[in-house]
């Protein structure tokens, strides 16, 4: 194979020794062939010992195979053929999922879905940690697991031989892998097939002498926001892969090394726009203070003028239905003080349900909810999407008429409704607008066959 390691990925094999280990590195900059590598190197350290042939009986003692999971059946063959190409044609590379037939001889190494591993080495009774043999098949499908399913009875599957079913189950036993790759590991700290695997291979690893090094590979390793959260959610990682060593190439290590981002598949919206005066400066963004941050600004009068605007009509609905209360005092509480703002539009969406049909009161709680859902895409935008919330405003009817609203709810509705202008039914949010051209660019380009993914950040 022409292709050559670069620096980074043979130190990121190096430093794998035998160890747990995850690899974090971008995407396209190569961690497929930092595992090939790794699995070749401990093939031909083996085959160095043991000389023997696959098929003698002393080969059959010893782990010989590497077993490579990933989790999605597209990449069955893209990561076979990768692995295939850069171990050799000496070794033996083998794929299995669901729909296929399971490896009919020795392989060196396994490609395969979790899935179709676990359920195939149940079903061909493939021995099972001493506190799996305990649980009956009853058992464990009232408990939900339906990836864990320990068959001791049928042996005879697809009209296979007992020789044969006793020959697959020594492909597929614990004792015949001497590592496991998680391709995209992060999966393991959700509900996943993966977190199955990795605590059957350390319930194995307790009651057998016998141990299965594990390599983790993953461009993102959690896509959870706070620092708490992402401390949580990779202690948790590496605490299911027992994981003791993490590897991260720099970027200095990565472009001096030739790797470049895939930058042809990325369009970065620039900003033709101009953010409105005096929004939440960039160093202040903070997502888990965003309520704090901007109920702080209302109080120092720091806000943009269209937030003011904004958060004035709010209060002044509050108002209204205050005097409607008849005396009524504690009826109604303002749930604005609630840092999860999505309570505001369920609060007003609950207190409309209370009101009688077609009351005013009714009918200033509907408009209530109303705005307590632009009010949060004021904040949640950091006072930036302006044009995006008159429209919420403009589609929803935000601005009745009302004969007997009080002045000051009156007025400060006109205030904001004027901003509309005469073309009130256009979105002129200048993002759409450069959404619009980017993706209208990107089909011509690609025709039929384009597709893409929008992130937007919060």
């Amino acid at each position: 194979m022409t292709y050559q390691l670069r620096p980074y990925q043979i130190q990121a094999v190096e430093k794998i020794g035998d160890q747990n280990t995850i690899v974090k590195m971008p995407t396209g900059s190569g961690k497929t062939f930092v595992a090939a590598e790794f699995i070749k190197r401990n093939l031909e350290r083996r085959s160095s010992i043991n000389s023997s042939s696959l098929s003698s009986a002393s080969s059959a003692h010893h782990a010989s195979a590497a077993l490579f999971l990933v989790p999605a059946c597209d990449l069955v063959a893209q990561q076979k053929k990768a692995i295939e190409a850069w171990i050799g044609n000496e070794y033996v590379v083998a794929e299995y999922m669901g729909g296929k037939s399971s490896p009919s001889r020795r392989f060196h190494v396994l490609v395969s879905t979790p899935q179709a591993f676990l359920v195939r080495s149940s079903i061909i009774g493939v021995r099972q940690p001493p506190f799996l043999d305990k649980l009956t098949c009853t058992e464990l499908l009232s408990r939900n697991t339906p990836f864990v399913v320990i068959t001791t009875t049928c042996y005879l599957v697809n009209n296979q031989t007992l020789q044969q079913v006793e020959a697959e189950k020594k492909l597929f036993a614990w004792s015949n892998f001497f590592a496991c790759v998680f391709d995209e590991c992060h999966h393991i700290i959700k509900d996943h097939p993966y977190r199955i695997i990795a605590h059957g291979i350390n319930a194995w690893q307790s009651h057998y002498d016998h141990r299965i090094q594990i390599l983790g590979l993953s461009a993102s390793l959690t896509y959870a926001v706070g620092h708490k959260a992402v401390e949580a959610a990779l202690g948790n990682l590496c605490y299911d892969l027992s994981v003791t060593n993490m590897i991260s190439p720099t970027e200095e290590e990565l472009l001096a090394a030739g790797y470049t981002p895939k930058d042809d598949f990325i369009e970065q919206m620039h900003e033709p726009w101009n953010a409105p005066e005096g929004v939440v400066p960039e160093h202040l963004r903070k997502t888990h203070a965003m309520y704090e941050t901007f109920m702080e600004r209302a109080q120092q009068g720091t806000n943009t003028r269209f937030a003011t605007k904004i958060y004035k009509v709010v209060r002044e609905i509050e108002r209204q239905i205050d005097d409607l209360q008849d005396g009524r005092k504690g009826e109604f509480q303002s749930p604005l003080d609630q840092v999860k703002l999505a309570a505001w539009e369920e609060y007003a969406f609950q207190m409309k349900q209370k009101s009688s049909n077609g009351s005013p009161r009714q009918n200033l709680y509907s408009m209530l909810e109303i705005w307590y859902v632009a009010l949060r895409m004021v904040v949640q935008s950091w006072e930036e999407e302006e044009q995006l919330v008159l429209q919420w405003l403009n589609i929803k009817n935000g601005f009745p008429n009302e004969g007997w609203f009080r002045y000051h709810l009156t007025d400060s509705l006109d205030s904001v409704e004027r901003l509309l202008g005469i073309d009130a039914h256009i979105i002129n949010s200048q993002k759409i607008k450069s959404l619009r051209v980017i993706l209208t660019d990107k089909k011509k380009a690609k025709g039929v066959d384009f597709r893409g993914i929008i992130f937007v950040q919060q």
